[in-house]
């Protein structure tokens, strides 16, 4: 069996432009430790402009081939498979928030839009990503190498059918870009994902931005990962500008909780839990 490692990079929510996320997510993926097997590096919603001004992610709309170009040259550099956050991506005059993921040679291989838009009144604060974006309409499932990895973007977190497709559709890991407010994030975040674990017996990631951007949006970071009995193996504590997560994938302990508590199956037999 092949070795599988997940690396989480957490980023502040302050303003940057592309060039200078490059730099900063490069510097990042560089700091990871060595490691023989395969690499799945996740980063965080809105991880080149986090605001609540439409205009910057018009602006950052236009450079969607100049990012996707860079991204796929940080995961070729670095040799990982990237779920590079995401990015407005303008199509057919529409935009929709859009993660993009690459292989170790920089190959495009799978594309998630983002199907339940952020609605919220939030702290006073009110947010509406339907303004400016289209929602999409379909779940992804990409291969890494043997490993299934669904991919979801923040408030899907709260939509347990679109992590149940991904699982039916071979999941063994699901992967959550996120910016999730300081309130929200606070009461709702960890026992969202942990309950995304254990209702679908796979490895849970959380990426998420942290601290506050320039116009007063206040992200919650404790990026994390959940394992598939709902145990939370590794967490960013502190508000630090970037931090980097790392934990590998035990495939074996996911067939375990599978086998004893065979959820999508019948008349299956059962064996004890340790």
């Amino acid at each position: 069996m092949n070795d599988y490692r997940i690396a989480v990079v957490e980023l502040p929510a302050s303003k940057r432009n592309l060039d200078d996320a490059v730099i900063q997510v490069d510097r990042c993926l560089g700091s990871l430790t060595s490691f023989s097997g395969a690499t799945l590096a996740v980063l965080p919603e809105n991880f080149v402009c986090c605001s609540r001004n439409d205009a910057d992610y018009e602006v950052l709309a236009g450079q969607w081939q100049k990012a996707v170009n860079a991204l796929a040259c940080l995961a070729r550099r670095h040799g990982v498979y990237l779920v590079a956050g995401t990015l407005p991506e303008p199509d057919d005059g529409k935009r929709y928030i859009t993660t993009t993921v690459f292989d170790p040679t920089g190959n495009l291989i799978a594309k998630y839009r983002k199907i339940h838009l952020f609605r919220a009144v939030v702290n006073g604060c009110s947010y509406d990503e339907g303004q400016f974006y289209s929602h999409g309409l379909e779940t992804a499932v990409f291969n890494m190498e043997g490993v299934r990895v669904g991919l979801a973007i923040c408030f899907d977190l709260r939509f347990p059918n679109v992590f149940s497709e991904l699982r039916a559709k071979g999941a063994d890991v699901i992967v959550v870009p996120a910016a999730f407010t300081e309130k929200t994030g606070q009461k709702h975040w960890h026992v969202l994902l942990r309950a995304r674990a254990v209702e679908n017996q796979v490895y849970v990631v959380g990426a998420g931005l942290n601290g506050s951007s320039p116009d007063g949006y206040e992200c919650y970071g404790h990026s994390l990962i959940v394992d598939p009995d709902g145990k939370v193996v590794t967490e960013t504590l502190e508000k630090n500008d970037f931090q980097v997560i790392e934990h590998k994938i035990d495939l074996e302990l996911k067939e375990k909780i599978r086998s004893g508590m065979p959820l999508t199956a019948k008349n299956e037999e059962y064996v004890e839990l340790k």
